[in-house]
């Protein structure tokens, strides 16, 4: 398919590029040519072979319609002629494609927009949705769009009658529109043919045609005799016609709706928005409002539309909005007295909040509101059992604290309310922790108590928040600035942190919510880049960070005498942090926590030694072996530093542990990067097992296998450069394969020397004890 979509967009650049040059050559007012035709025909056909070749892409066929619609817009020479042909043409594709995907609710949708915007053919596009209909009557889209259809149709029979007449003086600036409209019910050459469908079957879900084709025959008999009809019998022309032109075929319409999809609310509410575009459905509207009343009493979001819907229809510089605004605070409380629960009461909160921001210029009617807002919260305050939520207390926690009220009280009863809230957790310390930010000394709560809050009980009670385990360490943090800590205890903090959710991340792994198990996957990640970000950020005269030992059961207490104290001052990151501080955390992470590969890669990013990256790059590969993504970082490092014959492993040792499925995007993306050694290349460095140049001189060709033979498929090939004691296991697992190995069709007697040693060998891949030992040094 991605063939074919080239292909047009080549042809509609040549065709672009072709109008570009006739403008320029004022050759615009010259007759028609072949070419102004043949290049669209020719992206006509590649369209037809592609949905052809393609017939289950639904993108394709909405791109060959849009094609379609954008040349009839672009037409030239005889204009009706060629946008009669194309409306055919898009008849016919619209045709196709519904057979094809009959179940696709926008190809209906915009099927019946040809019919009624292009064609002018109302009964066409009423007919197409209430097919569409019948097969899928649950889609909201193709509900809301038949709703609309139908108070258009209604529209446009009263255009039709101003136009006449018949309902008024006699317009006419709307005789085009007359014409055009009067031709919808004979004119059927451009309808689009629809096989009848499989899936289709029962009854119309309405009569079709209702009564449209017989108030247009009616409106043409009386037009002539318009102007000696008297009033009374105009009054009783308007009577007989008066069901149909009030929106009583889209009320209909509605009530099968609602029966199809009963419980959104959305779905009505949308319905409400596009009954208020059109004049004289007032009561339509009111009964669409009626039934949101009576389906959704328990609902809190759907009584607090009824109660405020009306301000939709008034404007903000309208005298009538000051009793409009009264009206909705009554409506509210009327709902209230009937639904009390804590949803209903946030919605009143919210309600009286987004006035209150909004009525600034107005001081009476902002007064007007913080009143109502401040007894609201009362009246909670009063019956707490009943009407609090989390949702809720924080509410009203905003407001008592804009008031000026006691809100570290009300967020301590919230927080013994709801002890398992995070938000609840991070506004009442966020709260005490500003308060110990604007004065050390003020007394509103000492930096043990609030310690003690975060460890005891927030951290606790939600160890998955991550705003929470934020908010703890900016304020460890600041405390070190101010020298009241030392910086051996802000990572005995950051060493508890890790264990503490590292053990939540366990208990997730048992469970079986896979989201709260990537949740906490990205906490640790999250914190464990934070610590090293700040080791990194710290003075490169700071005193070297200590290794762990039992740090990570320390505790904190700002009054303690810190007898490791320093003397120094956190600084801004700069072009070249603190690297001695950055390379002890992270082998202080490396022993003591579970590194994640965002980790690794954050260290990557701040180290600059080719020695210590080569060991973050080993270990954020053996983090998730899996993943190809390590792999190729890894990889492009190797070919950075000119490193091809450990990348040569590096990359064996991946096509063994990435999955099959993405083997080949890895081995793409391997190709790209250069200079690395492609699949199958000789080894650059000396094998013990393969006899020199000398020692072969003047024999046989031998017919070795090379490292991707299938006669090294059984065999874990260890680069041949690693330590002593591997060099026997591979020596004694390749002898067994000799006989594999043949030279002029005999086999191999000579065997290669196995002391033989190769040059300037290296350990690349090293165990996790001599990781250890590494870290030790």
């Amino acid at each position: 398919c991605i063939d074919y979509l080239r292909y047009i967009e080549y042809e509609i650049n040549v065709d672009a590029l072709r109008r570009q040059r006739k403008q320029r050559k004022q050759q615009h007012s010259a007759k028609t040519t072949l070419s102004d035709f043949s290049i669209t025909q020719r992206i006509i056909a590649i369209f037809e072979r592609a949905v052809v070749r393609h017939p289950e892409d639904v993108q394709l066929w909405l791109q060959f319609v849009e094609f379609i619609k954008s040349r009839r817009r672009m037409s030239t020479g005889d204009a009706d002629e060629e946008d009669d042909g194309h409306s055919r043409l898009l008849s016919q594709v619209f045709a196709r494609a519904i057979s094809a995907h009959p179940y696709e609710s926008q190809l209906w949708i915009k099927a019946a927009a040809h019919e009624l915007e292009v064609n002018m053919n109302g009964s066409a596009a009423r007919a197409l949705l209430q097919r569409a209909l019948r097969l899928i009557s649950d889609d909201k889209e193709l509900w809301i769009e038949y709703f609309r259809l139908e108070l258009l149709l209604v529209e446009k029979i009263k255009a039709r009658r101003r136009v006449l007449g018949i309902d008024g003086e006699k317009e006419t600036g709307d005789s085009d529109e007359v014409q055009a409209t009067g031709s919808e019910d004979t004119e059927d050459a451009g309808f689009i043919d629809l096989p009848q469908l499989d899936e289709e079957g029962g009854q119309d879900l309405m009569v079709e045609k209702l009564t449209e084709k017989a108030l247009a025959q009616l409106d043409q008999k009386t037009a002539a005799s318009a102007g000696n009809l008297t009033e009374e019998q105009r009054a009783a022309m308007s009577q007989q016609t008066n069901a149909y032109l009030q929106g009583a075929v889209a009320q209909i319409v509605f009530e099968q709706a609602i029966q199809a999809i009963s419980d959104d609310l959305s779905f009505r509410q949308e319905l409400i928005a596009i009954a208020g575009q059109f004049a004289g459905a007032e009561q339509l509207r009111q009964r669409v409002l009626d039934s949101i009343g009576q389906d959704f009493v328990t609902d809190a979001d759907a009584r607090a539309y009824l109660c405020s819907v009306h301000l939709s229809t008034i404007s903000t510089e309208s005298p009538e909005l000051i009793d409009g605004l009264q009206l909705a605070v009554e409506n509210f409380k009327q709902a209230l007295s009937e639904l009390d629960t804590p949803e209903m009461w946030a919605k009143y909160v919210e309600f009286l909040s987004q006035w209150l921001d909004a009525s600034e210029s107005m001081k009476s009617l902002q007064a007007y509101f913080a009143a109502q807002r401040k007894r609201a919260v009362a009246m909670i305050s009063e019956s707490r059992d009943v009407r609090l939520n989390e949702e809720l207390a924080l509410s009203c926690a905003d407001v008592i604290e804009a008031d000026g009220g006691d809100v570290l009280s009300w967020l301590a009863d919230a927080t013994q309310r709801f002890p398992e809230s995070a938000d609840v957790w991070h506004r009442r310390m966020s709260a005490l922790v500003a308060g110990n930010y604007d004065g050390l000394n003020s007394g509103i709560a000492s930096s043990s108590r609030i310690d003690n809050l975060f460890t005891s009980q927030a951290l606790l009670q939600a160890p998955a928040s991550r705003k929470l385990w934020d908010l703890w360490f900016n304020w460890t943090e600041l405390w070190f600035s101010r020298k009241d800590v030392s910086a051996y205890k802000v990572q005995a903090r950051y060493m508890s942190a890790f264990a503490r959710v590292t053990q939540q991340r366990t208990l997730q792994a048992l469970s079986a919510d896979p989201d709260s198990l990537a949740q906490v996957q990205a906490l640790v990640a999250h914190l464990q880049t934070r610590y090293i970000d700040w080791a990194w950020k710290l003075p490169a005269s700071h005193q070297p960070l200590s290794a762990f030992g039992e740090l990570a059961h320390a505790q904190f207490r700002p009054d303690d005498d810190d007898s490791d104290m320093e003397d120094s001052e956190q600084c801004a990151e700069s072009a070249t942090g603190n690297i001695e501080a950055l390379r002890q955390a992270y082998r202080n992470v490396s022993r003591h926590a579970f590194p994640t590969p965002g980790f690794y890669r954050r260290c990557i990013e701040l180290e600059t030694d080719a020695k210590h990256l080569a060991m973050l790059h080993e270990m954020a590969c053996r983090v998730d072996e899996a993943e190809s993504e390590p792999w190729l970082a890894y990889l492009r490092f190797l070919a950075e530093s000119k490193q091809l014959s450990q990348a040569s492993d590096v990359f064996w040792r991946a096509t063994q542990t990435i999955p099959d499925a993405e083997q080949p995007a890895f081995e793409a993306a391997y190709k790209n990067i250069t200079p690395l050694p492609r699949f199958g290349a000789t080894r650059h460095t000396k094998n013990p097992l393969i006899p020199s140049k000398e020692q072969t001189k003047g024999a046989p060709e031998v017919a070795f296998p090379g490292p991707f033979s299938p006669a090294f498929s059984t065999v874990d090939t260890i680069p041949l450069d690693h330590a002593e004691e591997d060099y026997q296991q591979v020596l004694r697992r390749i002898r067994e394969t000799r006989s594999d190995c043949v030279v002029a069709g005999q086999k191999i007697t000579d065997a290669p020397n196995p002391n033989a040693q190769a040059d300037n060998p290296e350990i690349v891949n090293a165990s996790l004890d001599s990781e250890s030992s590494y870290y030790s040094d």
